[in-house]
């Protein structure tokens, strides 16, 4: 469904054929915030990228680290999902996700596998101390823009473009009326629901609005009951072919 269609039909159901009392650049502003707000309610929109890790043994170059921004990974990064790590150069393995706090329970000291700076007369050392390896974890935090990965790599295992993580990331914004969202079509009247109740509020209608609300929230309750559905029976199918 294009903007064009979208907001026609929020129009209508507001009641107006016309730009009377909102404009279209109002709802235009409305669509793509509902469309924001599904994309990080539903986690629906994905993508991957690779990162290539350094080599954090101790050396008199420079410090490398084992944390990078999120952004870096994609400026409308929303959250990681599945984080693969090409070990040896030749195996993709699955990396576990991790809470800090569970790492310092689990792994004390963890940190300190990176190593840190040391200054010896005119030598200065990067990554002093430091116990690279081959990774098996990794953490992130939206807040803080973070994403991170231990153990820190060697050299052994700093091979170009030997991360792959897979990230749920942000609706962008539609800029014309023939451009289509990026939802799944499931999604698409619930953007309308949003435009409604938003413009509703505008009104003063608290009533009708919050009505609206139920319904735009309805949906994406029934869009997360079919997804789960769906990848249930995708796993019970997969263990059935393993099994034979």
């Amino acid at each position: 469904m294009q903007r064009s269609e979208i907001r026609d039909r929020a129009r209508k159901k507001l009641g107006e054929t016309t730009a009377a009392f909102w404009t279209n650049e109002e709802l235009n502003g409305y669509i793509n915030d509902g469309c924001r707000d599904l994309s990080f309610r539903t986690k629906s929109i994905k993508a991957n990228t690779y990162l290539t890790t350094a080599d954090c043994a101790q050396n008199e170059s420079g410090a490398a680290a084992t944390e990078v921004t999120l952004t870096s990974i994609d400026p409308a990064l929303y959250s990681v999902e599945q984080v693969y790590f090409l070990v040896d150069g030749t195996q993709w393995v699955r990396l576990k996700p991790y809470e800090r706090d569970a790492m310092d329970i689990d792994y004390p000291g963890w940190r300190d596998a990176i190593g840190r700076t040391y200054v010896d007369g005119p030598t200065t050392y990067y990554n002093y101390g430091s116990m690279p390896g081959t990774p098996i974890l990794y953490y992130w935090d939206r807040e803080e823009d973070l994403f991170g990965w231990w153990l820190p790599t060697d050299s052994t295992q700093s091979n170009s473009n030997n991360m792959r993580i897979y990230f749920t990331k942000r609706h962008t914004d539609l800029t014309g009326d023939t451009q289509e969202p990026q939802l799944p079509e499931p999604l698409t009247n619930a953007i309308i629901d949003y435009v409604i109740a938003t413009g509703l509020e505008d009104r003063g209608w608290g009533d009708k609005a919050n009505d609206r609300w139920n319904k735009y929230f309805k949906k994406i309750e029934d869009y997360r009951i079919e997804t789960s559905r769906e990848r249930t029976d995708e796993d019970t199918e997969s263990r059935n072919y393993r099994n034979i």
